[in-house]
């Protein structure tokens, strides 16, 4: 590397020009007030800062003295992207804070644009509990100290180029984190919105299905048949119908436990019954079908049903 003089200013010397007895003249390059990193420089840029920033990449051996002219060309704009890719910082080719705060190393008593921007990132990644001011003091100096040993790399104190290399990675993957915990969050949402929705889908068919019985309770059963004429049989069931004089009434005996007496019973493929009767062997979910006569009953045999029971 070509070694070049030191290059004083008013800056460096702290003392006000004409205090000093100097007078300036105007110049092409020079003339704004910003200072290096209060803006973004990308191609089409003419001034001062765009010239310091060339001599920065020139100590890089990224570019060639001739080339330091204050504009910013497309040599230049492939002297960001070199050093940008060198050191992680984001390959766009436009010095933002972050690629001058690294080619300027940032140290205590620095300020500006840079050190806020290096403030924000110690602050998201939690290692700066303050607010952010662009002023390099000590609280940030401890700040950097910390993040450096998280990320087990040179601990100086110093923000260069392997610091902010290593607070953008980090950035990233804090970001990368949090969306990805986001979309797991709204995953989860959608899965038990849909759940949820599938819950209410399936009351409403069961809902459905009891509508079109009737709107009741539904339940299997195991039914069988008898008639009011048997030996000991009165003919007259529990709640009082006479089943000789009404030899087609639709009456079945229940477990009133189960099916409460009174109550108006679909059974499957038979038609509705009224729960008016009991039996010694009627219990759980069993119910007895009254037949008119014995022939009946005996064919009915002993059947799986489904039925309703009307509320």
């Amino acid at each position: 590397m070509k070694l070049k003089p030191t290059v004083i200013t008013w800056k460096t010397l702290g003392i006000p020009a004409l205090a000093a007895g100097f007078a300036f003249f105007a110049s092409p390059v020079g003339t704004d007030a910003n200072e290096l990193g209060d803006k973004e420089l990308s191609i089409g840029e003419e001034s001062s800062q765009v010239e310091e920033l060339q001599e920065l990449l020139e100590e890089e051996g990224l570019l060639e003295e001739e080339n330091i002219n204050g504009t910013f060309d497309e040599e230049t704009a492939d002297a960001v992207k070199n050093y940008q890719d060198e050191h992680d910082l984001g390959i766009d080719g436009i010095a933002g804070a972050h690629t001058i705060g690294a080619l300027e190393i940032l140290g205590q008593g620095d300020d500006g644009e840079p050190v806020k921007v290096l403030q924000d990132k110690l602050n998201s990644l939690g290692f700066y509990d303050q607010k952010a001011d662009g002023e390099f003091g000590p609280n940030t100096h401890d700040a950097v100290i910390d993040f450096q040993k998280s990320e087990d790399i040179l601990v100086d104190g110093l923000a260069g180029p392997q610091t902010f290399g290593a607070l953008i990675n980090a950035d990233n993957k804090s970001k990368s984190s949090k969306e990805k915990d986001s979309k797991e969050k709204e995953d989860a949402e959608v899965s038990t919105s849909s759940n949820n929705d599938n819950e209410q889908a399936q009351k409403k068919d069961v809902a459905s299905e009891q509508s079109s019985n009737g709107e009741g309770r539904t339940l299997r059963v195991e039914a069988t048949a008898y008639t009011a004429n048997c030996s000991g049989c009165s003919g007259v069931t529990a709640t009082g119908v006479d089943l000789n004089a009404n030899p087609n009434a639709n009456v079945i005996a229940v477990d009133p436990n189960v099916i409460p007496l009174g109550s108006k019973v679909q059974v499957e493929g038979h038609g509705t019954f009224t729960a008016a009767d009991t039996g010694g062997a009627i219990n759980g979910n069993k119910i007895d079908i009254f037949m008119p006569n014995k022939s009946e009953a005996t064919s009915f045999g002993r059947q799986s049903l489904e039925v309703t029971v009307l509320e």
